[in-house]
């Protein structure tokens, strides 16, 4: 056939099965920047419980001290002196709760000591450079102290006030408008005389969603995720969910041991749930089967979605929450097959924690559905196989997870704009892989268990400890396609999450006043908005072509050039359809072309185009461009396109 021209065809009459509602989910696990520091949390204070180490490095001779020995980081001495001041991160003095494991990583469990050895002319003490996201905006600055009557001085920028400190805690607020516009500004807290211990130190912009950024926030909700993934990921198997909620300031901070990295606990369960809520995408909790334990699973989802006369809702409605939660789905561990998680362990013992975390939990809520560690076709030591002969209780999902190329831990990574060919190929093995996955399923089970694919994207340059990523038109285009395959296979495949939301691998990036999505945010968009009811059968005739081996990906010859999906919804149609030439116009045979109402594109100036800080809108979603030509519907090159239909 001619290269230029490809054909599909489908049927209003030819019903493949019902679209799932959890098909366009992602993932929020506290990884990088994604909640915390330049993250989509609002607080613009960075370690503000003044957790773990200081930067201590002994290389220092005998005539130079370190002078900002004692002073927690990223803090840094104000008018630092080893003559005038002394720093300590004092773990006798504190206000947060819980029990903690001591390590080399340093305490939660702490507060900031500022002594003033010699009296002094000048204020000293700590500062940190600040980000502030919109100076309009009216923040609230707050501190807990502790001292001996004397005179603490703030200055946040051109704020400057002062307050007597008490010998027993206090907390402090004030309300305020920055006067001067740039976002760049210093806070400082100071002293001329004594000892005083800052426990904790906020400012937080008024107007938030919950606590998280509200610019942001809202432009998630143009999306709208069918569902978000918390808390993780690695993350989740050494989460312990008490220290995550009740009053921020009391919650205690610790080093997770995953990502390596002090997880504040400021982000617990009610607000990610509250915030769930505000945005309309369903929550979905992963539950701790590394360290955690059953019965503290089973008071975590008590705590969600219980009545305020059990004892864990009784908590929830004590820390302000008088409803229960809306909860359908928990996800039973994460990737408990792998060294890298903590807690990880062979199949048959994953199986047996399995049926007992799930045989307790049902008994909470018999609608419950449940999602086991499930991995792709057979890797991991036939994992799937001893997995799904040895679960006994119910399961609804088997999760599988999988990342392209896998560039990430070589020494040198691939430039996003030479790899083109084989990340749009990706797809392809993903496609291959699901097939494999799903005939282990029916290998290894009677019973009706389905794909929850929750985790995936390509994974080529993200490394620690931001994580990454150039995402661009390619991306875009293996996304479309990998939506395409599983939206193919939706009678089996009923869930995708795409791994990640926020900078990390993210479909949204973050960096200080400004905001953006990826092009695959945008494939995400069109999809979720458009593709429901039911899926219709359809066939594909295109062109192939062969792609590069690159990374932990070999080279695939017969890559369609065209892949598409098609549901319907009453009286209309949506019609998915990927274009994966680097170059050349498709003209594709439709069914139903005299009947379209109108179509979305994707597509951007050159096959690498991508949304950056400097231009966060070069890729963008053209409405009614496509054209057709003698029956034919005309594809640009390099392109993802959502074509409607009244029928």
């Amino acid at each position: 056939m001619n290269k230029n021209i490809a054909t599909i065809s489908f049927s209003k009459n030819n019903i493949l099965s019902k679209l799932s509602k959890h098909m366009f989910g992602t993932n929020l696990e506290h990884i990088g920047d994604a909640i915390y520091r330049n993250g989509i949390w609002a607080e613009v204070v960075e370690n503000r419980k003044f957790c773990g180490p200081d930067k201590l490095v002994w290389n220092n001779g005998l005539e130079n001290d370190h002078l900002d020995f004692g002073i927690v980081q990223p803090w840094k001495g104000y008018n630092a002196s080893a003559k005038h001041v002394m720093y300590a991160h004092s773990n006798s003095e504190y206000i947060v709760k819980g029990e903690e494991i001591i390590s080399r990583y340093g305490s939660g469990k702490q507060s900031q000591q500022i002594t003033i050895r010699e009296k002094s002319k000048i204020q000293r003490g700590i500062k940190q450079k600040i980000n502030i996201i919109d100076s309009k905006d009216e923040y609230e600055f707050s501190i807990y102290f502790k001292g001996e009557n004397q005179k603490v001085f703030i200055n946040i920028g051109e704020i400057n006030f002062t307050f007597n400190a008490n010998k027993n805690w206090k907390k402090i607020k004030k309300t305020f408008t920055f006067k001067k516009s740039n976002s760049l500004k210093t806070l400082s807290i100071s002293i001329k005389s004594g000892t005083i211990f800052i426990a904790n130190c906020s400012l937080m912009p008024k107007n938030t969603i919950f606590g998280f950024r509200k610019d942001i926030t809202e432009m998630i909700k143009e999306w709208k995720p069918s569902y978000i993934r918390w808390p993780g990921g690695n993350f989740l198997s050494g989460y312990n969910w008490q220290n995550g909620v009740g009053k921020k300031d009391y919650r205690l901070p610790y080093y997770d041991h995953a990502w390596y990295q002090w997880e504040y606990n400021d982000v617990g369960t009610d607000e990610f749930m509250k915030w769930c809520e505000y945005i309309g995408s369903e929550p979905m909790i992963t539950i701790n089967t590394g360290d955690g334990t059953i019965q503290q699973a089973k008071n975590w989802i008590e705590y969600m979605i219980g009545s305020i006369n059990t004892k864990y809702g009784k908590l929830r409605y004590k820390n302000g929450r008088k409803n229960p939660y809306e909860l359908q789905t928990i996800f039973i561990g994460n990737e408990m097959f792998g060294g890298w998680q903590i807690g990880h362990t062979d199949p048959i013992t994953y199986a047996n924690k399995y049926n007992s975390f799930v045989k307790e939990l049902k008994k909470l809520n018999k609608k419950l559905r449940f999602i086991a560690v499930g991995a792709c076709s057979d890797h991991f030591g036939h994992w799937n196989e001893y997995v799904l002969k040895n679960i006994k209780e119910k399961i609804d999902e088997l999760s599988v997870h999988y990342y392209s190329i896998r560039t990430e831990k070589d020494k040198k990574h691939p430039d996003y704009k030479t790899r083109y060919i084989p990340t749009v190929a990706a797809a392809t093995e993903v496609r291959l892989m699901l097939d494999r996955t799903i005939r282990e399923i029916k290998k290894y089970s009677n019973k009706n268990i389905k794909i929850a694919f929750d985790e995936w994207n390509t994974y080529v340059e993200a490394t620690p400890p931001y994580f990454i990523e150039n995402y661009n038109i390619a991306d875009a285009i293996y996304a479309a396609s990998l939506l395409n395959a599983c939206i193919n296979r939706g009678d089996i495949i009923t869930n995708t999450g795409i791994y990640h939301l926020i900078n990390v691998m993210g479909n949204y990036r973050i960096e200080k006043k400004k905001i953006w999505k990826t092009p695959t945010t945008l494939v995400l968009e069109l999809y979720t908005k458009f593709h429901k009811g039911k899926i219709l059968k359809s066939v594909v005739n295109s062109s192939n072509f062969v792609s590069f081996k690159l990374g932990k990906q070999p080279e695939y010859k017969n890559n369609k050039l065209i892949d598409s999906a098609v549901t319907m919804n009453g009286k209309h149609m949506c019609m998915s359809v990927v274009n994966k030439s680097s170059s050349e116009k498709i003209l594709l045979k439709v069914p139903y072309l005299d009947r379209i109402a109108e179509n979305y594109c994707i597509e951007g100036s050159n096959k690498v185009d991508l949304n950056t800080f400097e231009n966060t809108s070069r890729v963008k979603i053209k409405k009614n461009s496509l054209k057709t030509s003698k029956g034919f519907l005309i594809l640009p090159p390099h392109s993802i396109s959502v074509v409607l239909f009244n029928i």
